[in-house]
């Protein structure tokens, strides 16, 4: 139940910021293109859709700040994760379904790259939430990753879903999906390492209060 509401949490992030989240998805886009400007953009696509942010959202001279100032933490990240993700990948291709003997590792390197791939995703939302160095950043993916592995999985899942739905009507992937998979990702980090993310239309103390008050002089 708590994994469905933080799904629909996520959804509820990109429509309630329907505009400047499209336009953020892309840039992110041309970025991604660009090769060498994606891995500091993909880092500031999960800070600009930070659920923290709903109402304070970052103007774009900070979003272009954030970004100059990630883009050598973000690459190095990029360097100790994709290789990895590659080699999974492209041993799992090469030697999977063949008589090699390697093909007995196939199970093992496919749960590796699930966890690759979701350390990766994870790594770089704690980098874009918390401006953490890149080894901190990969601790506490870490310990997202491992210790909601269910949650994970269904995450995943959901982001394979969004991408699928992406591929075959286009124009959303190009304008929905890359929000989409950061939001998810958001919650997910946010709740395993116990991160506050405060409702903006929960009433705060001083408006309970009010309430009260009012409640009370009514009541006489």
């Amino acid at each position: 139940m708590r994994l469905l509401r933080l799904i629909g949490k996520s959804l509820s992030d990109v429509f309630e910021h329907l505009l400047p989240f499209m336009v953020a998805s892309v840039v992110w886009w041309l970025c991604l293109f660009s090769v060498v400007l994606a891995p500091p953009a993909t880092v500031s696509l999960f800070a600009f859709t930070d659920p923290r942010r709903s109402i304070d959202r970052p103007d774009w001279s900070e979003v272009v700040h954030h970004f100059r100032r990630r883009l050598w933490p973000s690459w190095k990240l990029a360097l100790a994760t994709i290789p990895l993700v590659g080699l999974l990948i492209w041993n799992l291709g090469f030697y999977g379904g063949t008589d090699n003997t390697f093909a007995l590792l196939a199970p093992l390197w496919f749960v590796l790259l699930i966890a690759g791939v979701a350390i990766t995703l994870d790594a770089n939302a704690v980098m874009g939430l918390t401006d953490v160095p890149v080894g901190e950043a990969l601790r506490r993916a870490a310990f997202v990753t491992f210790s909601a592995p269910i949650a994970t999985l269904v995450v995943l899942l959901v982001i394979l879903l969004y991408v699928l739905v992406g591929i075959a009507t286009i124009v959303p992937m190009i304008l929905f999906v890359p929000t989409l998979v950061t939001t998810v990702i958001n919650r997910l980090v946010l709740r395993q390492l116990r991160i506050d993310v405060l409702d903006p239309l929960t009433p705060t103390e001083e408006r309970l209060r009010e309430e009260q008050r009012n409640r009370a002089s009514k009541g006489r």
